[in-house]
């Protein structure tokens, strides 16, 4: 039982695998980033006002079977999502605010944003990492739970709480990289990275036998190739992100083409109609495809093992009439 912020993620995780009794439900953790990446990836305000308006009509006037309304939740938290990371980026649709005020009205308007994708493209790849790493670390978490609840402490302390560490230590020693005035940060990062790695070679192969024993943690820290593999795929966030804000500007910088004229407006208008329709089709299919792959990938590697099914009573069900349990009735 999911609270209703996470609830509509859930047929993404039966997508993939129902999860074993054994297992911890993803679908907080799963909801929670797949929102925060597709959001960043579609990442146009107007583009997600489409998505909020279009799923909340048709939950309202088509009611549809359950399977069916949880998708268009979950499509409509993306577009919330999609509108709070449009706002930053200062994209709506495209930069059309700023094309048609300089093109039909001669007015120099500027959008507000936090990020610029185009000129701050390195900071928009960093903070893509950065996000990336904190779903890594969520999934560790999670891993880290499991162990402990399962009652192998020293696993979850020395096979991932040392993973944990090492990747926070090399989070701050790049951060300090970064930032020569925060030295602070190099130094703190430097040594718990030290520290880290020297444990899990120190420990990494203790449940081994022979040589093995002792050389088992050395050969476990190749794994970091792995977790640098993992990062990198989360440039995709900056990668997306940028295109769909580049693939609008040009349909507007087309529509702008043909003067400010009645003729030109109307030429805009067609191609603002075309070229969005596009850009929206196109990139709202990426980011829910390539968010679904950091999830399934990136996140579930780290602690799910899935492989169970769904609970379904005994029940009537009827093609085309559909009994509710209402809150608080008698079972």
């Amino acid at each position: 039982h999911n609270g209703a912020f996470a609830r509509p993620a859930e047929s993404l995780v039966a997508m993939y695998a129902m999860p074993l009794a054994s297992d911890v439900d993803p679908t907080p953790v799963v909801s929670f980033f797949y929102y925060l990446f597709f959001g960043m990836m579609l990442s146009d305000a107007g583009y997600g006002l489409l998505l909020v308006i279009g799923a909340q009509l048709l939950l309202r006037k088509c009611r549809p079977e359950p399977g069916m309304a949880r998708n268009l939740e979950l499509f409509r938290n993306c577009g919330v999502s999609t509108i709070i990371w449009g706002l930053a980026f200062g994209s709506f649709f495209g930069d059309a605010p700023e094309a048609i005020a300089s093109t039909f009205f001669h007015v120099d308007f500027h959008m507000p944003r936090l990020i610029d994708p185009v000129p701050d493209a390195v900071l928009l790849l960093v903070l893509g990492v950065a996000l990336g790493l904190a779903q890594i670390l969520a999934g560790l978490g999670v891993r880290f739970y499991m162990q402990w609840r399962m009652g192998d402490r020293w696993g979850a302390v020395l096979d991932t709480g040392l993973w944990m560490t090492a990747l926070l230590g090399l989070a701050l020693l790049a951060g300090g990289m970064a930032l020569p005035a925060a030295g602070w940060l190099f130094t703190a990062g430097t040594w718990v990275a030290i520290v880290s790695f020297a444990g899990l070679a120190l420990t990494g192969g203790r449940k081994k036998k022979g040589p093995m024993k002792i050389i088992g943690g050395l050969v476990g820290l190749y794994d970091i190739t792995g977790y640098f593999s993992d990062l990198m795929s989360y440039s995709r966030l900056m990668a997306l992100g940028l295109t769909t804000g580049v693939m609008g500007m040009v349909f507007n910088l087309l529509g702008t083409m043909f003067g400010d004229g009645p003729l030109g407006a109307v030429i805009y208008i067609l191609i603002f109609a075309v070229g969005h329709t596009l850009n929206f089709g196109i990139n709202a299919l990426g980011a829910y495809v390539h968010t679904l792959r950091l999830q399934y990938v990136e996140l579930f590697s780290k602690f799910y093992e899935g492989g169970g099914r769904m609970f379904e009573p005994f029940a009537m069900r009827g093609q085309y009439v559909r009994i509710k349990q209402e809150p608080g009735a008698a079972r």
